[in-house]
């Protein structure tokens, strides 16, 4: 087999099915491989933004792939790459790379710094990677592509693989495609040590009065999400989720109290934690966008760590042992008489949750339902992100797919609660903004894909909120949603350029302007075929609630068929100065933490 084809079908073995990126003469010979083995070749507008929807796509379905070019084209992805490790995304990166003699004779081909280097850009690679092979061996390459492979799934961060174009096309031996990767860390927590630390952290939650659970980021990784859903359920002991964790626990079940991040959490969060007298942490990541500036206000509450191979506990540390193991012994030792124990208990909390909520002014439940659920009301105000967010939160649907730029879309959407099988794309960690457009592109070949493999077939909706200053950063990839048909929704919120720029430093200046664009007439100038594309602009609640209850705006249901949906662009426009509160918590707090 070519040695092209033998890295494109390990790559069809991981269940991806569409590969992104943007063709360059040293990758083009082997971008004729892509179809061939039953791949989809999606094709972005740039670099960047193919990195962006290889992100968004692994975030959906586990792992992704992205081809560029040597140099130009490698470097323009960097950022988006970078963002995936900071993020923990696994990302397969291909590079075309040129043919070997150039490298050997150091020829000052285009594409290089005409210093002969071609190890350089490997290198800047190589610090955001968790394994880097160049494929410029044929006795090794089916190996090297392996073992990247393997490092990819199991350290959950990008990989990078050069492929020099003239080694496309060598022959190699692909016996061992007839063996399926062992891509999960077969690491095995040795019994007797498994059987203390579940023995040690079900004592403590048997000794403990008030009990809880924290899910943070690192919690989704590592496949550990569905062990750590599994405890959470069985365990039905109170659950708390860290920002970053949005998504990683359904948020409709019992247990599931809200957002925790310090005073920055959602009104009567913060109170419930810290009369609790024993939490149990898991998948901990204190970054400052996540923890409210580093500020811990839990150092009096007994804590037990579960980290991706320790455990940490007051009186116990279990080193070298693998959470997982750990959180599905848990899952099993929960018998139902803790269970009806621990839901009496949530009862009465969930109880306190709700009439704290009741008698908070920033949950706004004075106002009349008509307001909260945004029907038309006599005055008709113009929309503001509390209320907008409020009101979006009513309209999605099960297993809908949120794409976020950080930002006040972010801030918004994360304080709000969200229906079954929501997932949440954002960059909390990295923040680079224009990362949203891009990673809707590739969450929406995720859906489209899970959705066929489903009996009978079904539509997930993917929805992308975005600032007007941000969408303008990779407004590019617009066209590749029109192209593919996506059935994209998504709202740009116009608030006059960087809002939350201008709330940490620099209100009224210019460097936090943009120009406005007519963004509902952008979808047009890439040729959408007929009612491909349908546009709004809305000023008003009124305005905003006519567009959410429009039966050709929003139901997956109302797009049966083969019939793809249209790309659905909204303007929301806001005022300048308006932002979520907890965007302006949470500046507060950070801001308090550098003084």
């Amino acid at each position: 087999m070519y040695l092209a084809e033998y890295l494109f079908r390990r790559i069809y073995e991981l269940n991806i099915r569409a590969v992104f990126g943007v063709p360059g003469d040293f990758n083009l010979t082997a971008l004729d491989f892509v179809e061939k083995s039953g791949l989809k070749w999606v094709g972005n507008a740039n670099e960047l933004n193919a990195g962006y929807a290889a992100d968004g796509y692994a975030r959906v379905k586990g792992i992704s792939a992205i081809v560029t070019t040597f140099g130009v084209g490698e470097l323009s992805a960097l950022n988006a790459l970078a963002g995936a490790s900071a993020e923990l995304v696994p990302v397969i990166h291909i590079v075309g790379f040129p043919p070997t003699a150039a490298k050997e004779n150091r020829l000052p081909l285009h594409h290089t710094l005409g210093d002969g280097d071609y190890d350089l850009f490997i290198e800047m690679s190589a610090r955001i990677s968790s394994a880097v092979a160049v494929l410029d061996s044929a006795k090794d390459a089916t190996k090297m592509i392996d073992d990247t492979i393997i490092a990819c799934v199991r350290s959950s961060k990008p990989v990078y693989i050069g492929l020099p174009m003239d080694f496309v096309m060598v022959d190699v031996d692909a016996s061992s495609l007839a063996t399926p990767l062992p891509l999960e860390d077969p690491g095995v927590n040795p019994i007797s040590e498994e059987d203390n630390a579940v023995s040690a952290v079900m004592e403590r939650i048997a000794m403990a009065q008030n009990p809880a659970i924290l899910v943070d980021s690192l919690a989704g990784r590592w496949h550990g999400l569905q062990p750590t859903r599994a405890f959470v359920e069985r365990s039905n002991l109170p659950c708390y989720s860290f920002p970053m964790a949005k998504g990683v626990i359904d948020e409709s079940l019992p247990n599931f109290r809200g957002i925790y991040s310090g005073s920055v959490s959602e009104p009567g969060v913060q109170e419930q934690v810290q009369l609790c007298d024993l939490i149990i942490h898991i998948g901990p990541r204190p970054t400052d966008l996540n923890t409210a500036g580093f500020k811990s206000d839990l150092p009096h509450i007994e804590t037990i760590s579960f980290h991706r191979d320790s455990i940490h506990m007051k009186e116990a540390d279990f080193s070298s042992i693998h959470m997982n193991g750990v959180l599905r012994r848990l899952s099993e030792s929960f018998c139902s008489t803790r269970s009806n124990s621990v839901s009496s208990t949530s009862g009465s909390s969930s109880r306190k949750s709700e009439e704290s909520a009741e008698t908070d002014p920033d949950i706004d439940m004075g106002d009349s339902m008509d307001a909260i659920l945004g029907r038309k009301i006599k005055s008709s105000p113009t929309v503001t992100q509390d209320w907008m967010w409020k009101r979006v939160s009513s309209w999605l649907e099960e297993d809908d797919i949120l794409s976020m730029d950080v930002g006040t879309s972010a801030f918004g959407a994360l304080w709000t609660r969200h229906p079954r099988g929501t997932e949440s794309l954002f960059q909390l960690l990295w923040s680079s903004i224009g990362f949203a457009l891009g990673a809707a592109v590739g969450a929406a070949f995720a859906a489209r894909e899970q959705g066929a493999e489903c009996i009978p077939p079904r539509k997930r909706r993917t929805i992308l909120f975005t600032g007007d200053g941000s969408f303008q950063m990779t407004a590019q990839e617009v066209s590749t949603m029109v192209r593919h048909n996506l059935g994209v929704i998504i709202f740009v919120i116009c608030n006059e350029g960087y809002t939350i720029e201008r709330m940490i430093h620099g209100w009224d200046k210019d460097y936090n302007d943009i120009q406005p664009w007519d963004f509902k007439l952008l979808p047009f100038v890439f040729k959408p075929e007929s009612d491909a594309v349908r546009t709004y602009s809305v000023h008003t609640e009124a305005d905003l609630d006519d567009v959410l209850t429009d039966a050709q705006f929003g139901p997956a249901d109302n797009f049966e068929g083969s019939n793809a949906p249209p790309l659905r662009l909204v303007e929301v426009h806001m005022a300048k100065e308006d932002a979520p509160q907890s965007l302006h918590h949470m500046i507060d707090a950070i801001c308090r933490q550098k003084k």
